[in-house]
């Protein structure tokens, strides 16, 4: 994989964390995001800070994979450990999510094989590209 095609990955990864992020801010009603997250058994202002918190990752997560894409490796498995509790939260809180015909769960599997790549031909100590 040559360095234009690991920039793409890169680029498409960094729009799929920012939008999260900007819609966890906001953009979609935060009303309904927090009736979700109140599945888990949490109080409004709770659910309110949960999704604060994972705003600001995907944020942080988007302008990392913009900024530091080389000699972080450890990078993408942090991604993919965050990609796995999110989609593990999903199950617990919107199990039915996996049967959506839109797919919103069954799409990490695409994002984790994108991660693969990325990590398994990116740059690493001794490699340039």
């Amino acid at each position: 994989m040559n360095e234009a095609e690991l920039k793409i990955l890169r680029y498409v990864l960094a729009t799929i964390w920012l939008v999260t992020a900007a819609l966890s801010f906001g953009l979609y009603p935060m009303a309904d995001s927090i009736v979700l997250v109140q599945g888990l058994g949490t109080s409004q202002a709770a659910s309110r800070a949960i999704i604060y918190a994972g705003a600001l990752v995907d944020l942080v997560m988007g302008v990392m994979t913009l900024w530091f894409p080389r000699r972080w490796r450890w990078l993408w498995l942090f991604q993919v450990a965050v990609i796995t509790v999110y989609t593990l939260l999903a199950t617990v809180l919107v199990p039915q999510y996996w049967l959506h015909p839109f797919g919103p769960l069954l799409k990490n599997l695409a994002v984790l094989a994108l991660l693969w790549l990325l990590y398994r031909h990116g740059p690493r100590a001794g490699r340039t590209a």
